[in-house]
């Protein structure tokens, strides 16, 4: 009996030596939903995908996808032909399908429907979407209001239709990737989660990969895009701490130029200024107004566009003006938001205190 213990001991010693602890912690848990994974992995490789040394399981964002041996290298990467254009994708009775008619093979056909009913839609998804949009409902008619005049979302449009129709759509709107400047449901690759502080995703001619991560010990992650905090909250249902703030639509006026400066309070995805004058109006879609990476970036943006107006030499009060605007404005969904008891409204209302904080760095 001691002999045989002994060789125990040096067995698992090998183990945490080769695959460190959380990775034996995870072969130690494997759960018969490992089955279906690995038939899924199967069929998205036999239709040209590469998962190599992934596994889903839950993380601190939530399901996510890891490292089976933290010592390899982990990606994920899917062609073209099995990712599925939103458009095509319907919802039959309690399943999300493939349109009838539409051009693509049997194999992907199946593909899909097992991966949606196992592990997108059907492996929490759906229940996922339907209970931040359950709560997104109860917030306040004021708060609604204060969010479809600041940060354009109006959620009793969003809320149009049938229920199912609302969290079929929403889900979809939060998964999809652009490729080719088309709307896509890519498997697999949609179950890598977002991160600040990550690399984009890759896309190239023919697909779309994850980054080029050497072995990481920790969830596999990388960046959707360049957003804010609010957007990210609306459209994807998470809180994430994004680096920067913008605008919300504000009207200005500017005695010494004879203008009112005008803002649409619209996210925007790279830095190009463009100024639309209209007699005595200025309008611009949006403007950065705090950067946790860049603290300086808005002040010099918010002074290339005036240069660009004419002369002006009080445009650090004008800055300063729109920012205390921003903060008396989320400072009053802040309040409003904290009336309601939910786990969703207290998320909102957790941004929004990020927000001022990060905008008050920016005076």
């Amino acid at each position: 009996m001691p002999k045989l213990f002994s060789i125990g001991l040096k067995f698992w010693f090998y183990i945490l030596l080769r695959y460190n602890w959380n990775t034996v912690s995870d072969f130690r848990n494997r759960r018969p939903m490992d089955q279906k994974w690995e038939i899924l992995l199967s069929e998205f490789r036999k239709l040209g995908g590469v998962a190599d040394n992934v596994y889903q399981k839950e993380g601190d964002f939530g399901r996510g996808i890891f490292p089976i041996n933290s010592n390899h290298i982990s990606k994920i990467y899917i062609p073209f032909k099995i990712m599925i254009k939103t458009i095509d994708i319907y919802l039959e009775g309690n399943n999300i399908r493939i349109k009838k008619n539409k051009e693509y093979s049997k194999a992907v056909i199946n593909f899909f429907n097992y991966y949606q009913d196992n592990f997108s839609w059907g492996g929490g998804g759906k229940e996922q979407v339907e209970f931040f949009e359950k709560q997104l409902n109860l917030f306040t008619p004021k708060l609604k209001q204060l969010i479809n005049n600041n940060i354009l979302v109006n959620i009793k449009h969003r809320h149009r239709g049938t229920w199912d129709e609302i969290i079929f759509r929403e889900f979809l709107r939060a998964r999809a990737f652009r490729f080719n400047n088309i709307s896509m449901i890519c498997p697999i690759l949609e179950l890598v989660n977002h991160e600040v502080i990550a690399l984009s995703f890759i896309v190239e001619k023919d697909g779309i990969r994850t980054p080029n991560y050497p072995p990481i010990r920790g969830e596999l992650t990388h960046s959707y895009n360049n957003d804010s905090s609010i957007n990210r909250f609306f459209y994807q249902g998470f809180f994430c701490k994004e680096t920067i703030v913008f605008s919300f639509p504000f009207s200005i006026n500017i005695p010494e130029l004879g203008i009112d400066f005008l803002c649409k309070g619209t996210v925007l995805n790279n830095d190009v200024i463009t100024i639309d004058r209209s007699l005595n109006k200025i309008k611009i879609k949006g403007l950065p107004i705090a950067d946790f990476n860049q603290p300086d970036m808005p002040k010099i943006y918010f002074n290339q566009i005036f240069s660009q107006i004419g002369n002006f030499k009080n445009s650090k009060e004008v800055f300063l003006k729109i920012l205390e605007l921003n903060i008396s404005k989320r400072i009053s969904m802040l309040e409003e938001a904290q009336l309601i008891d939910s786990e969703v409204s207290k998320m909102f209302a957790q941004i929004i205190d990020y927000e001022i904080k990060l905008i008050s760095t920016s005076d």
